[in-house]
């Protein structure tokens, strides 16, 4: 899925996206309407994502999706006291296996989070992220997250790799509609300006 090294920049502590903690934007989908189903976090890093997820809907199962094995073993530590989360080792791309090896086959994904695998895929694999979505939500089922966009200028250097809004739209807009959200933006320190937070709906 990418040329990074993602289970060396772990066990080098090169890890600097990790904060400790959930990204402040999850905040605000504490009262979303869900339909029944899984909450996906690809790229889902040590888990803090996923238990913040885990504990706002806890009648919702959440998975946590990692190429790093050391990721997954940290996201497991991490969320062994929430009961509806699990963490596996695979590749968001390969959405048939990953479903397989979690048993979810046949249920729905009700959420997909997107925090830290969008900006840090090579921007060649961004219409086959938007296509693995799109095939993965149904009508209703939302995509929320923070993308870094047109606020942000990267030079063409990633990750994380900067994507224009523009961009996800022609990525996206084809089955999703896309709504900024109408509230002030919550992020880490030394992010401030350069992430933008996203509510996809899955069209019919």
């Amino acid at each position: 899925m990418s040329s990074v090294d993602w289970e060396n920049r772990y066990q080098q502590a090169d890890t600097p996206w990790d904060k400790g903690l959930p990204h402040p934007m999850i905040e605000i989908w504490r009262g979303l309407e869900l339909s029944p189903g899984v909450i996906v976090v690809p790229g889902c890093g040590r888990g803090w994502d996923l238990r913040a997820w885990a504990m706002m809907f806890p009648q919702h199962r959440v998975l946590g999706i990692d190429l790093a094995a050391s990721a997954v073993e940290d996201a497991q530590k991490n969320c062994a006291d929430l009961p509806n989360v699990s963490v596996i080792l695979a590749d968001f791309f390969d959405h048939a296996s990953w479903r397989s090896a979690a048993e979810f086959e046949g249920q729905n994904i009700s959420l997909v989070w997107e925090h830290t695998c969008f900006c840090a895929i090579p921007p060649s694999l961004r219409e086959s992220y938007a296509a693995t979505v799109a095939a993965l939500l149904e009508p209703g089922a939302m995509l929320v997250g923070v993308f870094f966009t047109d606020i942000r200028d990267d030079d063409g250097q990633g990750p994380p790799w900067n994507c224009m809004l523009p961009e996800l739209q022609r990525l996206f807009g084809e089955h999703f509609q896309i709504e900024s959200l109408p509230y002030d933006h919550r992020t880490f320190p030394g992010r401030e300006g350069e992430e933008r937070a996203l509510s996809l709906r899955r069209l019919d």
